[in-house]
């Protein structure tokens, strides 16, 4: 599942060179027999470390664009990314849903693709000469063993539990007028974002929709 800003579709020549990686925010929880969600600190870490290297690492195999760490920010700048972050959760939410253009209603939104972060990001740009961000967003619910078993006995019951389920969101931006230029989404009952060679073929997919010849 992808979108597209067709600007950049008509114009591949714009595609950003360099790109820097923003720390990846995925929040991984371990749902109990129950289905109560717990964060899991140690898991989540985990989780972004492999996000980090598999979007490094499959940017570099498949020759998109060069693909470096956001530099260190002061205590300002901080609060200035982490609101934008916020943004951008809000913008991706609306991009899944009405960007995609996959609803008769919304169809429109496919090509009058308006979504856009406002300039606040530019002093990335000042600082790196970067020409556009990538961001990762995502949420990882993982079943407990308690959970498992629940499942197991459910079925000779005839009742289906979900076991889990993750989302994740990648968006490049850029860091001029902070115009969404490219998402990618996916989710699943299965992937385990703390494997990291799942999460390699996950970027993998992922990057597959980006625009224009490699």
């Amino acid at each position: 599942m992808s979108a597209l800003n067709p600007a950049l579709v008509q114009n591949l020549d714009t595609r950003p060179k360099k790109v820097i990686l923003l720390p990846p925010q995925i929040f991984v929880f371990e749902l109990s027999a129950g289905g109560v969600p717990t964060r899991m600190a140690d898991w989540e870490a985990a989780s972004r470390d492999n996000l980090r290297n598999a979007a490094l690492r499959q940017a570099q195999e498949a020759r998109l664009f060069e693909l470096a760490d956001a530099p260190v920010l002061d205590p300002a700048e901080q609060d200035t990314l982490d609101a934008h972050i916020g943004l951008y959760d809000r913008v991706a939410q609306a991009v899944f849903v009405y960007g995609r253009g996959e609803q008769a209603a919304w169809a429109h939104k496919k090509y009058e693709f308006d979504y856009t972060l406002g300039p606040g990001l530019a002093f990335l740009r000042e600082r790196t000469g970067a020409d556009a961000a990538l961001i990762v967003l995502g949420a990882d619910y993982i079943s407990s063993g308690g959970r498992k078993l629940a499942f197991v006995a459910g079925l000779a019951l005839g009742i289906v539990m979900p076991l889990g389920q993750s989302f994740v969101a990648a968006g490049i931006v850029d860091l001029k007028n902070g115009d969404v230029q490219w998402m990618g989404f996916d989710s699943s009952s299965s992937l385990d974002t703390r494997n990291a060679e799942a999460v390699n073929g996950l970027m993998r997919t992922l990057y597959q929709t980006w625009p224009g010849p490699r």
